[in-house]
């Protein structure tokens, strides 16, 4: 190869390095241009990577986005998953189901994935609901092992067994008083209350949205599957449900000078407390504006 074409190819690839910058650089610049919403954050919503620290040559940080959907069911046997909130399931009206013209089943729910839309809720109805059952639970549970401790006593049970069933008790009401506290002080209130292809399908849904239970509603691009218990072969009447699979932004860059504010807990033992502004812009991509620690509860 030639001199003059070694150069026309060096230019080449510097013209298009920089024209991809300028393309990136120029997307982040629109998206930022216009606010359309701001959400006070905390380590609720945002996760600390667990290894984040231990790398001393590694300084970079992303906070991932922590949400999860309303639970279908509040039964004592559903609470243990409820209490962990990955629940990916979300149930639709028919519009919004038919919205993602879906396949055949017979086609496979696994390759059934369609580019759409969510309604994300913070610290609303959802979210009020989620503690309710949660305080449900919680209650039910103090009914159910105060009756079994009674029924015991009065039906005479050898003592070691009752201090057997004692023990037993007390661990269930332990793990119980725990997930109620983590309901109330670290689960995550952030919520995909509804999803569909037409975003004018979600806009009316937000129209709806109202009042001092509303809390704050966005709509963001996102990954929708069908799910599985819609294509389970049985007769029952089901209401349309899909998996969300993923938002199309599931983490957020922390710059140095905010991830040099977060103090590193090493042994892990608890949450790295914070407050994080979190703005969307035009695109619906967010970005993170300040970061604060705070040794207070959020």
């Amino acid at each position: 190869m030639s001199k003059p074409e070694a150069k026309k190819l060096l230019l080449l690839a510097v013209i298009t390095v920089l024209g991809v910058n300028a393309f990136i650089l120029g997307k982040v610049w629109l998206n930022r241009s216009v606010v359309v919403a701001e959400l006070t954050l905390s380590e609720r919503e945002l996760d600390v990577p667990y290894h984040w620290g231990m790398a001393k040559e590694d300084s970079s940080l992303r906070l991932n986005l922590a949400w999860t959907t309303p639970w279908l069911t509040s039964s004592e046997d559903d609470w243990q998953y409820l209490s962990r909130q990955q629940q990916r399931i979300l149930r639709l009206q028919q519009p919004q189901f038919a919205s993602f013209r879906f396949g055949s089943c017979a086609d496979g729910y696994q390759r059934q994935q369609r580019s759409g839309w969510v309604l994300l809720e913070f610290n609303g109805q959802s979210y009020q609901d989620y503690l309710k059952q949660a305080e449900q639970h919680y209650a039910a549970l103090q009914q159910r092992l105060a009756a079994e401790t009674a029924a015991e006593l009065n039906a005479g049970i050898a003592q070691d067994r009752l201090q057997e069933a004692a023990k037993r008790r007390q661990e269930q009401q332990r793990r119980a008083e725990e997930q109620w506290r983590v309901a109330r002080e670290e689960a995550t209130r952030l919520f995909v209350i509804d999803a569909a292809a037409d975003r004018n399908l979600l806009q009316q849904t937000l129209a709806k949205h109202s009042g001092p239970t509303a809390g704050q509603l966005l709509l963001v691009p996102a990954d929708i599957q069908l799910s599985y218990t819609w294509c389970q072969d049985d007769k029952a009447a089901k209401q349309p449900e899909v998996l969300v699979n993923r938002l199309a932004v599931e983490s957020l860059y922390v710059a140095k000078p905010y991830a040099q504010r977060l103090p590193i807990d090493t042994d892990r033992q608890q949450k790295t407390r914070f407050q994080a502004q979190v703005y969307y812009g035009r695109f619906a991509e967010p970005w993170l504006s300040a970061l604060t620690p705070s040794a207070k509860e959020p």
